[in-house]
């Protein structure tokens, strides 16, 4: 495998965290971690034009119902299904989501403008490569 190395700066804190994780479980191989992680990331923020299903994990305040539902609305297409549950003056929502990476990561950039709005992750299930498959739901 190809490999480029590179040079991490991270507080102290996280490190901290990261050795004690690694050290529980029985993992020896940080680069492994960080791979990973980077992977996710990629796939949760990279805009193409890959096809993907996944879920948009969002918290919100109560206050700011409406503007969400907006922003919903304009991605209907993109929408499956919404599990909302309310947590006190929250909502809590598990959004099923289809489409074009770029899409769903524009519809998640717009969620997290909304004042309100305390964290928006699209988590990436299924990637295809192929960007004319066919919905079949």
């Amino acid at each position: 495998m190809n490999v480029e190395k590179i040079s991490v700066s991270i507080p102290k804190e996280l490190y901290e965290r990261l050795e004690k994780y690694m050290q529980s479980n029985g993992i020896s191989d940080r680069s492994k971690i960080l791979q990973a992680a980077l992977r996710d990331f990629l796939d949760e923020n990279e805009k193409d034009q890959t096809y993907v299903i996944g879920i948009v994990n969002l918290v919100y305040d109560y206050a700011s119902t409406d503007k969400v539902t907006v922003i919903q609305h304009e991605y209907e297409d993109k929408i499956i299904s919404v599990l909302h549950i309310h947590k006190g003056e929250k909502c809590v929502e598990a959004i099923a989501v289809k489409g074009m990476k770029s899409e769903l990561v524009d519809l998640v950039s717009k969620l997290t403008a909304v004042k309100g709005v305390s964290k928006v992750k699209l988590i990436v299930s299924e990637v295809q490569d192929n960007f004319h498959v066919q919905d079949k739901h």
